[in-house]
């Protein structure tokens, strides 16, 4: 099945959903929320310009109707399997943080000089 990253028009503003979002967010920083991006229509030109460097094929909805394939170069699936990697380390990153607000210091002490020790054995 061939990918197509979706963009669709409302009002002053675009919108993409779900795996479409979570592409934009991996490569332009886009917060996603309830499953979807938004960003205004001024910047769409910026927009469209990182697709098309990352060669991912696309469709705004809006005005007018704006595709763009890069045939077998698309490079969808690949950009959304890094963004699914990105959101997952997030969110255990995340998730650490809130398990060491709950600690005391000395706890906390120790976890920080076993983490840094651990990040020197792989520089």
């Amino acid at each position: 099945m061939k990918k197509i990253l979706t963009i669709r028009k409302i009002a002053l503003f675009y919108n993409a959903y779900d795996d479409d979002a979570q592409i934009l967010s991996y490569l332009l920083g886009y917060k996603i929320i309830k499953g979807r991006v938004g960003f205004p229509e001024n910047a769409v030109h910026k927009v469209m310009n990182t697709l098309d460097s990352h060669k991912i094929n696309y469709k705004i909805i809006g005005d007018q109707e704006e595709i763009k394939d890069f045939k077998n170069l698309n490079q969808y699936s690949k950009i959304l399997a890094k963004s699914r990697d990105k959101i997952e380390i997030e969110d255990k990153v995340e998730k650490m943080i809130q398990k060491i607000n709950t600690l005391d210091s000395e706890s906390l002490c120790e976890i920080l000089d076993r983490m840094e020790h651990m990040i020197h054995e792989y520089e």
